[in-house]
């Protein structure tokens, strides 16, 4: 039981290290793409990116495991041709 628990929190973790740094690049993309910054374009990508992480932080702790499990069902039925 303990070890499962670690495994959790050890995804939650991993999980939080990937979806950090990938919405800051979405958050930065936008802001050189359009040519145009703005005066405050340092508080508008902030402002941004800390809308956007817990959004995508939720979404990825939700479709990780369903990702998983259909992964596991294709490579499944391509090994067992």
């Amino acid at each position: 039981m303990g070890n499962s628990n670690k495994d959790r929190h050890y995804r939650i973790i991993s999980t939080f290290f990937v979806v950090l740094p990938t919405t800051f690049v979405m958050s930065v993309l936008p802001s050189f793409t359009n040519g145009v910054l703005s005066e405050n374009w340092i508080g508008d990508l902030f402002k941004s990116w800390l809308f956007s992480l817990p959004i995508v932080y939720a979404c990825v702790l939700l479709l990780v495991p369903v990702a998983n499990k259909i992964t596991s069902k294709i490579l499944d039925r391509k090994v067992h041709l």
